[in-house]
């Protein structure tokens, strides 16, 4: 069975709160993997790997601003000058106001310079979700693609100057609007398309018409109608049969809830419903006060949404005292959080007086989110919460290369809260295995799933998912990469995702210990492809197997890397072939390949 340490507090990793997500690739050139990680609102880091197993934060003198809204991230080589650039997708205000996301170019010494601006990708209006970076239209240079909740999506086409020509409506990306966005060749025409979730009609795949324009193609393909609430997307060959096929996870952002915790504190979270809900309860303390903190939306209540009874607190943080609560009848067509006592309802327990019951409510069409903390109170009921119902996810196996059908794979059945997942050949035997984050529901983190290909089309759930809990809050991110040079896939995960309080979680660094077989890295550098040699497609032949891989970078849940292609070989001490075709066309062919290092391979004529 594989083997994951956790070296996060060895590694210098150790950290609590918003996360996210993280984005990661070499910004310094120096062969090893670094870490982007955006930590929403509270100081992104960027974190360089030192070569000794540790990492050390450096954003203070990179140039890199380390504050704001931020989303999806990813890294990129726009200019093709062998330096790695930086996007960050930032959010809208909800919507209500403007903002510019960044794009940061690389410079001598792993400095860097904002040129969004110039550039002309700063999407002042786009509730920035996702981040992809490919070069759709196969001229050599990346382009960026971004995800925006309700709000159209973006294309920025690469002109070849530094700068970027808007095309999302030339494309057809702008009617979508959505929150992840994944990509690949699915059907093998050298022409990457895009897969995107959270869209107004769930997920929907895009056919790339050459470089021109984009088709919705989703219910030819086979993916219609199943789907759900789809979060996280990966395209990987599970079966060997040189056909990309595709897993997605279902679960959901946020849910309702009400958790109980020691000395007399509540937590919750739950959406606004087409009636009134929210939760009772009893006072605990003598006086009768209660001492609430409340968000909308992830963010403070402001003074317009909060009630106590009659009275209207200046903060999201106050306490309400039963004479301020108290009201004769039941409020009715009042907006926002409503916290009252009502003197018409009372209820007996074995130990205290009758006592008025305490009412929360939330009233209020549109989208919105409520979550919180009580204290001072005991007892609480739900009133009109739906529960999260588990949906698990779908295996689909690649038919034709144009068609996608639905496969029940043994071992593969979870009730996991599925956000981001990922293919990996964890223990090098020339399988990919299955790795599914679990959010759980808000302020109960799930456990992690790793299922081990058995390579006759089945799974093994590996006990535990061979990692930690989520250790608080919820998970998010999770990324493949090998930190210490030593031919096995580590794993980093984010687990700050959700609305306050429920949105502090750690990060984890765990070192994949596992004895495993015979494995290659490839490095590409793109000559006539664009340098990081993305939407390149390796097939390896070793000890009779073939083996696909599509390099994207490697998409997780808002971001994408650049991490190379990693094959595991088993038992094969030498690769048979291995045959590379890059974006531009260009064929190489390299036999007898020796395993057990990095390969670099430079685009040939």
């Amino acid at each position: 069975m594989p083997r994951f340490d956790d070296v996060t507090a060895a590694a210098g990793l150790a950290h609590e709160g918003p996360t996210y997500d993280a984005t990661i690739g070499d910004f310094d050139g120096d062969g090893r993997l670094d870490l982007y990680v955006g930590n929403h609102g509270t100081g992104a880091v960027l974190l360089r790997n030192r070569g000794d197993s540790r990492f050390v934060d450096v954003i203070g003198a990179s140039g890199i601003e380390p504050s704001g809204d931020q989303h999806g991230t990813a890294w990129t080589d726009y200019d093709n000058d062998g330096r790695l650039d930086l996007y960050v997708a930032l959010g809208a205000g909800r919507g209500l106001g403007t903002k510019a996301n960044r794009l940061y170019h690389g410079e001598d010494g792993g400095k860097f310079r904002d040129v969004a601006a110039a550039a002309g990708v700063v999407d002042p209006t786009g509730r920035s979700r996702a981040v992809a970076v490919l070069d759709y239209d196969r001229d050599g240079w990346l382009d960026l693609v971004i995800a925006n909740y309700a709000t159209p999506n973006r294309l920025y086409r690469n002109q070849h100057d530094g700068t970027f020509a808007d095309v999302s409506d030339a494309t057809g990306i702008s009617a979508l609007s959505a929150t992840r966005v994944a990509w690949a060749d699915y059907d093998g025409d050298g022409w990457p398309d895009l897969l995107f979730s959270g869209t107004p009609r769930g997920m929907r795949l895009l056919h790339n018409d050459g470089g021109q324009r984009f088709t919705d193609v989703t219910d030819e393909a086979g993916l219609g109608g199943r789907s759900g609430s789809v979060a996280g997307m990966a395209f990987g060959d599970f079966d060997g049969d040189g056909i990309l096929d595709l897993y997605v996870s279902r679960g959901t952002d946020f849910s309702d809830v009400v958790l109980e915790h020691p000395e007399s504190r509540i937590t919750f979270a739950f959406f606004a419903h087409d009636e009134p809900s929210g939760l009772d309860f009893d006072a605990a303390q003598p006086d009768g006060t209660v001492h609430a903190t409340l968000y909308e939306n992830g963010s403070p209540a402001t003074a317009d949404q909060i009630h106590c009874g009659g009275t209207r607190p200046a903060t999201n943080a106050f306490p309400c005292a039963p004479a301020d609560a108290t009201l004769a009848t039941a409020p009715a067509g009042v907006p926002g959080f409503v916290l009252w006592r009502d003197v018409a309802a009372t209820r007996a327990c074995a130990t205290c007086p009758e006592s008025p019951r305490w009412h929360l409510r939330w009233e209020g069409a549109g989208d919105h989110h409520q979550t919180g903390i009580l204290d001072g109170v005991v007892r609480p009921a739900a009133v009109g919460l739906k529960p999260y119902t588990a949906s698990g996810g779908i295996l689909y196996r690649g038919r034709d290369g144009r068609h996608f059908d639905p496969v029940e794979a043994h071992g593969l059945r979870h009730d996991a809260n599925g956000q981001a997942v990922q293919w990996a050949d964890v223990n090098d035997d020339g399988a990919l295995d299955l790795y599914v984050v679990d959010s759980g529901v808000d302020g109960a983190g799930g456990r992690n799933r790793l299922f081990l290909n058995d390579g006759r089309g089945g799974f093994e759930p590996v006990p535990d998912g061979a990692a930690p809990s989520s250790g608080g809050g919820r998970g998010s991110g999770a990324h493949f990469f090998d930190f210490d040079g030593d031919g096995r896939l580590d794993l980093f995960l984010t687990n700050g995702w959700g609305a306050p309080p429920f949105d502090r979680g750690p990060y984890y660094l765990l070192r994949n210990a596992t004895s495993g077989g015979h494995w290659l890295t490839v490095e590409l550098q793109g000559v006539r492809s664009n340098r990081p040699g993305l939407g390149t497609r390796l097939e390896l032949i070793a000890c009779g197997r073939r083996q696909l891989r599509y390099h994207n970078g490697g998409t997780s849940y808002f971001s994408q890397s650049i991490v190379p292609p990693h094959f595991g070989l088993g038992s094969c001490a030498a690769a048979d072939m291995l045959r590379i075709v890059w974006p531009s066309g260009v064929v190489q062919e390299l036999e007898e390949v020796a395993v057990d290092r990095v390969l670099h391979v430079r685009e040939g004529p």
